[in-house]
């Protein structure tokens, strides 16, 4: 687990002691403790997630191995984080996790999905989409671009709900609990062994046992994720001005819509690109 969720679980033990020796100062450090709580919910979710998946693949067997937090190049000077690998005989599975809760609606093509918790909605990145990104990423830096056996799989917290109306075809999208399962439904061996420890070999490059390296690849990697939204959004508005469509380089024209004016795309229903007008 991360130093943060150690620090809590160890503030939280001591609590009690603290009650008995110091009472008076007891509910302002309880306080403080629930405040900090509040603020790290969110690395706390996440590493007891990860610990949950970490897991479950420890369990799969002497035939896969596991690569976890790895940071691979993607070609453009840069790096995409890729949450867990697992390679084996039956094939390369590299799964993307999520740790939602509340209702999960979204479609293949669909460039951003919607996590629903009772009446408050928030957008994520097609996970797909991201995986498919890192999926590319790995068989760069492993000098296998046709390589077949490769499969994309996003897993959500069980505390989520999907409320998908179609089945999804370039990648499994499942929860925590279904994970070790589902890998194991490729039992045919389509890998050699000498092709494997080559594929196994490339991802040891990737580990890091240098702590202050991994932080600073970390840091790097954050910093390029900033900048390239920047980027963005700077080519968004930039193509907007000039009326071209930043999705497929269609024309755009503003349109009259039930929540006010907005610019669509002329290649619509092929791209449907909107923006609405600031």
């Amino acid at each position: 687990m991360k130093k943060e969720v150690i620090i809590i679980l160890a503030i939280i033990a001591l609590l009690p002691i603290l009650f008995l020796l110091a009472p008076t100062i007891f509910p302002w450090v309880f306080l403080a403790g629930m405040i900090v709580l509040k603020m790290k919910y969110p690395v706390i979710k996440g590493a007891v997630g990860e610990w949950y998946v970490n897991r479950a693949l420890d369990e799969l067997g002497t035939q896969y191995r596991i690569f976890h937090d790895l940071y691979v190049p993607n070609g453009e000077g840069g790096t995409t984080q890729v949450d867990h690998v697992v390679t084996s005989p039956y094939g390369i599975f590299v799964i993307e996790t999520k740790h939602y809760q509340g209702w999960i609606f979204g479609t293949e093509n669909q460039r951003y999905w919607t996590q629903t918790i009772y009446k408050r909605k928030e957008k994520l990145f097609n996970p797909i989409w991201q995986n498919y990104g890192h999926i590319q990423a790995i068989k760069g830096y492993i000098n296998k671009q046709d390589f077949k056996f490769i499969h994309s799989i996003i897993a959500f917290s069980q505390s989520s709900t999907f409320k998908f109306k179609e089945d999804f075809q370039s990648a499994r999208v499942i929860q925590f609990p279904q994970l070790t399962k589902v890998i194991k439904e490729w039992n045919i061996e389509c890998i050699s062994q000498p092709e494997l420890r080559e594929i196994n070999r490339a991802l040891e490059g990737l580990i890091l046992k240098d702590k202050n390296q991994k932080r600073q690849i970390k840091k790097q990697h954050v910093a390029d994720i900033k900048n390239n939204r920047k980027e963005k959004v700077r080519k968004e508005k930039r193509d907007i001005r000039e009326n071209v469509c930043p999705k497929c380089s269609g024309q755009l024209s503003m349109k009259k819509g039930k929540y006010g004016p907005f610019y669509g795309c002329s290649n619509f229903p092929k791209c449907r690109y909107t923006k609405q007008v600031s």
